[in-house]
């Protein structure tokens, strides 16, 4: 997490994880930082009123009774997915252009490849889906490293004063995806047995897509991959390219001439 920016942190409980932010990054981060209890309930956990001191000297902002998506009606699990997505949801309507939304998880929750042991699908909080359906994607997953913020003390369950095992808890850093565009097409015009034929691709794929792409000096893969095997060749055999147009069917009788008149050619230059 980058120091100098500004960081909104949600759900606190004691405040001691922002405290330790502001020790931190010191004055270098607006920090402000956000509790869905009231004030009077939040100053009931031990050392809150110490940290709220802490962060605002240190410039910040904290306030009580903030409630991003009506956290109380989400109990089971389903309901901690459907908390996620709009969490998510909420956090675009805010979030800069070059912003992260940094979320931190117990070992299993997030549902990613990173948490190890890795719980079943459809029991994880699939995180990286809920932030999809705010046009985010999962950037960097980090360990959380709870020793770096001394003063952090996890509230854990309700905001109960008994706290969540931290150990191999992981940091889920989002950001915002490109924004989709419809691909350009492009015309492109060839003469076919002398008639004009037009079609349309990909404007991405047009430095690929053209008739001329075993000219010379050409570098098409199928050039690459061309000269590749003619210089293969040319180590045993005579090889030369041909350039005028041949039938594409021929008959037995033409089909033989050609062979015999190349071994004869072949035998000439060898003599």
């Amino acid at each position: 997490m980058s120091p100098s920016r500004s960081i909104l942190l949600v759900g606190e409980g004691n405040f001691s994880f922002s405290a330790s932010l502001c020790q931190s990054f010191g004055s270098d981060s607006s920090v402000t930082a956000t509790c869905l209890q009231r004030e009077d309930e939040a100053l009931r956990h031990e050392g809150s009123a110490t940290n709220i001191q802490i962060i605002r000297e240190a410039g910040g902002t904290v306030l009580f009774d903030i409630d991003c998506t009506k956290l109380e009606e989400y109990m089971s699990l389903k309901g901690h997915i459907e908390l996620l997505k709009n969490f998510f949801l909420s956090c675009v309507q805010v979030l800069s252009e070059d912003g992260e939304i940094h979320m931190s998880l117990c070992n299993g929750q997030g549902g990613t490849p990173a948490d190890q042991p890795k719980r079943e699908w459809h029991n994880s909080w699939q995180v990286a889906a809920m932030a999809a359906e705010a046009q985010l994607i999962l950037s960097d997953v980090q360990p959380f490293e709870s020793e770096k913020y001394q003063s952090y003390k996890c509230t854990g369950y309700r905001s109960q004063d008994k706290g969540f095992h931290v150990e191999k808890a992981l940091l889920h850093v989002f950001t915002r995806s490109l924004p989709y565009t419809t691909p350009q097409r492009l015309t492109v015009e060839e003469t076919v047995d002398e008639e004009k034929v037009q079609y349309q691709i990909p404007a991405e794929l047009s430095d690929y897509m053209f008739r001329e792409f075993l000219t010379s000096g050409s570098v098409h893969p199928v050039k690459l991959a061309q000269d590749f095997v003619l210089k293969g060749l040319a180590e045993s055999w005579c090889v030369s390219m041909v350039t005028e147009t041949i039938p594409f069917l021929l008959s037995g009788n033409q089909s033989l001439n050609i062979v015999k008149n190349y071994g004869k050619s072949r035998a000439a230059s060898v003599e």
